[in-house]
């Protein structure tokens, strides 16, 4: 035999033994059948702040378990596991519970090291068997280092094995598949994180028997909004052996099956079921209940304020459970007439048919100026909502083909139609090709081939932006460089919503050419629109020197120069590269390196300024104000949530007006409009709320209708513009934990809005002023629950605050345009508050824990830029 065929026949040997030695690993005297041990068996289990873990605070069980192998071979054994003298002691004040149903024995399928099946007694209910099933799940284990697919109450896990000698082992699971009924937001900034640990250290003897074995989850439940905010979970099982090995009877029989149907026992597997505990007096969460608790703080009196959107976080939980009678029942009670509007946004942040259903029968009986209002609220707090249905969406498309008289209405009902469309097709498993998102996406285009009227076409323009879909771009690129003034910046408006992602080489030519007017003028709207989307696509050192260049050109639009320097220094601020990029390109250009190109006339305006940081969330506010002739024309406050690098837009104010320059003393070149066409007197404010487009607020439309509001003073008081209550986080999984507890995570949060504003005018003093007020509410709730045989918990922590954001404005035209802005923070308080609570089951007993910490946050006034400055102390002097 030569020397090749020599070593080629030692190396099958040896891989034969190896596979052989990992297939039937050798576990010795491992339950050796007709033996029985006995093993200490004991779970600590933590819960409290994820940020600060140092205060014990849980409970501990402590128990005897018997384990006998009654039937089997080397490889299969049929073991029988009893749980003897099981105690619960409360942590850390030591009070004693019951446990009841933990002692009939129950058995299991060994083969081989995993627990194939599990059988218990028809008695046994389900938070029993999960408890059993944590316990039986120990005896679970390998003896080969590798990777394996393991079934535990964990679910389906990849498990790993390394030994650390003969007889210690190190074991971690990961990718663990149950069923965790997640839900959350797409929006990055308003999710929440959910952190985990599994790993487990066990001894064996040197003939593979357990020895000891310790066993532990770790679970962070925390906001991505704010890291430091939410609860944890700790779980340790120990089980350490005691004594000597003794003998015990054994079952007779063929098989296990066999045995199992003679015992007349229940077969299982190791995966645990949710047990949730029956609800005192039938009432628990019960709308009808918690509505009397909370209605004082949803009166209209309290939008705006934290009382409202703390009872919205709570209200909503409950009305996603109730039926279409109870909700009918709150909304027709006399004691809800102050506060209808609030309860039909709880309505529309439900999205169940039962809500739904309760807000058509209500709402839409009659035609009446109240009922449309409230129907109106109902659908924009529906747009905002983040569980869209089906069914929702496919009833808004039928009413939506039937035009409703009443305009308002009619125009909300689209925005809301395409904003759900657009959440349900970014639910996992949806697209824009799934076949209802695939009809209101044909219906709102061909509405728009239909539309004769301008604001026709507008209104489901709106739609399309509402909606974002990438199918729509083209459509919405035609329409801005063919069609008139108004439908050209609309579709520009929407555009400038879609991700940035979308946007190819010809795209960005198209938007090129509608900055630089390449192949016809257009409105300066849709070109500082265009820009900000050029802006967007991080243009490397060519393109923005190619933009930057616009700064020398004989252009006559100032304003539209102006706005590109104050977004190109908003850039320069936020990002140290764009700046750098920026700076070497101006230094190199001798022409644009001067102040009469880099100081040019014009009063517009882009910045960004932090909102508020650590204790709260991080926010920022960015102000844009394109103004012409010495007047706005189009102006956002835009409320951002800011995590890691994602921005998401919580509240948008936009104003717009056209053909106020005639109220101005101005011979700027620029007032004459595009092919000298004279524009339309009108202003109005549109409004975005968490990336939904509102309909527009619209304050007048011709001069006639101007004067008459200036002669009577109608907005001289303060007058209501929005007030809503609606969802921010919305987040829910359910995590299965190793000792056969079921974690239900949650987190809500909710944002009470009242924005109002007044102005005055003098024709005669030739000024103006104007003042809005954004009042906030603002609430967050993280929750962590579990309910076992023997003990409930619940943790939940809570921060509330009020931020106020107050704007205004002074306006003199008496000579020069001067425009004074101010921008304040008043000062607010912030509240965390975490509450724990354990409930030993069989006693009156409530183990509970209560912390409260509150900041004070300072108010301030934002510094805006020089200009505003200057124009503040001259208006101030006058």
């Amino acid at each position: 035999m030569t020397r090749k065929m020599k070593l080629y026949l030692l190396l099958t040997i040896l891989l034969s033994l190896f596979e052989f030695g990992y297939v039937a690993p050798a576990f010795g005297d491992a339950f050796r059948v007709g033996t029985e041990e006995t093993f200490d068996f004991s779970n600590v289990v933590h819960v409290g702040n994820g940020k600060n873990a140092t205060v014990p605070f849980g409970y501990q069980t402590h128990a005897t378990v018997i384990v006998g192998s009654v039937w089997g071979d080397d490889e299969s054994k049929l073991l029988k596991i009893q749980v003897q003298n099981p105690t619960l002691v409360s942590i850390p004040d030591g009070k004693v519970g019951t446990m009841i149903g933990a002692e009939s024995p129950f058995y299991a399928w060994w083969n081989l090291g995993q627990i194939k099946e599990v059988y218990f007694e028809a008695s046994d209910a389900l938070p029993v068997r999960n408890f059993k099933k944590g316990i039986c799940a120990l005896f679970q284990y390998q003896l080969l280092d590798g990777t394996y697919s393991e079934v535990d109450p964990s679910g389906e896990c990849e498990t790993k094995y390394i030994s650390h000698s003969s007889t210690r082992y190190h074991k971690s699971k990961g990718n663990c598949h149950y069923d965790a009924q997640r839900m959350q937001r797409s929006e990055y900034g308003l999710r929440s994180n959910l952190k985990t640990s599994r790993s487990t250290d066990f001894t064996v003897s040197t003939d593979g028997a357990l020895q000891k074995i310790k066993s532990q989850d770790y679970v962070k439940y925390l906001l991505n909004a704010q890291d430091r905010f939410g609860p944890y979970y700790e779980s340790i099982m120990q089980m350490n052996v005691q004594g000597s090995t003794q003998k015990t009877s054994t079952q007779e029989g063929s098989d296990i099956d066999g045995i199992v149907k003679k015992l007349s026992l229940e077969k299982e597997t190791l995966l645990t079921e949710e047990y949730k505990s029956s609800c005192k007096d039938n009432n628990c969460d019960n709308i009808i209940s918690v509505f009397k608790q909370l209605k004082n703080s949803l009166t209209n009196d309290n939008v705006g304020k934290e009382a409202s959107a703390t009872a919205m976080v709570d209200m909503v939980r409950s009305a996603r459970k109730a039926t279409k009678e109870d909700l009918v029942r709150i909304i027709k009670a006399k004691s809800s007439n102050d506060m209808k509007g609030q309860i039909v946004d709880i309505l529309g942040a439900a999205q169940t048919m039962a809500s739904h259903q309760a807000a058509k029968s209500e709402l839409l009986s009659s035609s009446d100026d109240e009922n449309m209002f409230l129907a109106e609220r109902y659908l924009q707090a529906l747009a905002i909502g983040t569980r869209p249905k089906k069914e929702i969406v496919a009833d808004l498309l039928e009413m939506a083909l039937k035009e409703h008289m009443n305009v308002k209405f009619y125009d909300s009902l689209i925005q809301c139609l395409s904003a759900v469309t657009r959440r349900y097709a970014q639910l996992e498993g949806n697209s824009y090709e799934t076949e209802v998102v695939k009809k209101v996406v044909n219906f709102l285009e061909e509405k728009i081939d239909e539309c004769s009227r301008e604001d026709c076409k507008l209104k489901f323009i709106r739609g399309l932006q509402n909606l974002k879909c990438p199918r729509t771009a083209d459509r919405l690129i035609k329409l801005a460089q063919e069609s008139t003034k108004a439908v050209s910046v609309a579709a520009m408006k929407a555009l400038r919503s879609f991700s940035v992602y979308l946007w190819n080489d010809e795209f960005r030519a198209k938007f090129e050419d509608i900055f630089f007017q390449v192949s016809k003028r257009y409105d300066s709207s849709a070109r500082t629109l265009a820009l900000d989307i050029l802006l967007d696509l991080k243009p490397d050192q060519d393109e923005l020197s190619h933009l930057v260049q616009f700064l020398k050109s004989k252009d006559k639009a100032y304003e539209v120069k102006q706005y590109l320097l104050q977004k190109l220094r908003m850039a320069a601020a936020q990002c140290s590269e764009f700046g750098a990029m920026l700076k070497n390109i101006i230094e190199k250009d001798g022409l644009l390196n001067n102040y009469n190109i880099l100081a040019p006339k014009g009063l517009s305006t882009a910045l960004s300024r932090k909102f508020s940081t650590a204790p709260s969330f991080n926010a920022s506010l960015t102000s844009l104000q394109e103004m012409s002739g010495g007047v706005l024309k189009r102006g956002i406050v835009d409320l951002t949530l800011d995590v890691s690098d994602e921005k998401m837009s919580l509240f948008t104010l936009g104003l717009y007006a056209g053909g106020m320059s005639s109220f101005v003393s101005s011979n700027d070149e620029e007032q004459i409009t595009d092919n000298n066409e004279e524009e339309d007197t009108t202003a109005g404010m549109e409004l975005s709320v968490q990336g939904v487009v509102m309909r527009p607020l619209e304050f007048f439309n011709g001069k006639g209708e101007l004067m008459g509001h200036v002669w009577s003073g109608t907005a001289s008081e303060p007058t209501p513009a929005y007030q809503a209550i609606t969802l921010l986080q919305d987040n829910e999984e359910r995590f299965a934990s190793h000792n056969g507890v079921t974690l239900a995570l949650s987190s809500t949060g909710a944002i009470s809005i009242d924005l109002n504003g007044q102005v005055t005018m003098s024709l005669w003093g030739r000024n103006a002023q104007s003042k809005v007020e954004q009042n906030t509410g603002i609430s967050m709730t993280s929750r962590l629950s579990f309910d076992t045989s023997f003990a409930s918990v619940d943790v939940r922590f809570s921060s509330v605050q009020a931020p106020q954001l107050h704007l205004s404005s002074a306006l003199d035209f008496s000579g020069d345009p001067a425009l004074c802005m101010q921008l304040v923070q008043p000062k607010s308080t912030l509240k965390h508050r975490f509450v724990g609570t354990i409930d030993l089951i069989g006693t009156k007993h409530q183990a509970s824990r209560k912390t409260t910490k509150t900041f004070k946050l300072n108010g301030l006034t934002h510094s805006l830029n020089r200009k505003n400055n200057d124009m503040c102390n001259l208006i101030s002097k006058s």
